[in-house]
């Protein structure tokens, strides 16, 4: 539904490469940007203690990381890793972030068309 898709505000500056007053398209990228930017949209989300907000956020992309790529064989390791490594490496994720992204990860993979 194109009048659900978030455009980038002048408050609050380029995000993920989309610059202010741009449409966001992808539903990921698209729901981080509200996560991140707006949270008072989602009044389920902006509830929810802050643990578990950056839980949900860091499944919305923070990493780069695209599961597609490894499972079709699409890039190389370096590519497919190097940010995800790096948000680790800097204390960004916790080991229940990384889990829960895999179970989000499946469920994705289980709606796509």
């Amino acid at each position: 539904v194109k009048a659900l898709l978030p455009t980038v505000s002048p408050e609050h500056g380029a995000f993920s490469g989309h610059a202010v007053g741009e449409t966001i398209h992808d539903h990921d990228v698209a729901l981080g940007y509200v996560l991140e930017r707006c949270p008072h949209v989602l009044p389920s989300f902006a509830i929810l203690p802050a643990a578990q907000q950056e839980t949900l956020r860091f499944t919305q992309g923070r990493m780069e990381y695209n599961m597609g790529w490894l499972v079709q064989a699409e890039a190389p390791p370096g590519a497919l890793l190097r940010r995800f490594k790096e948000v680790i490496l800097l204390g960004h994720a916790s080991a229940p972030d990384v889990a829960f992204y895999f179970v989000h990860w499946l469920t994705d993979l289980a709606g796509a068309e």
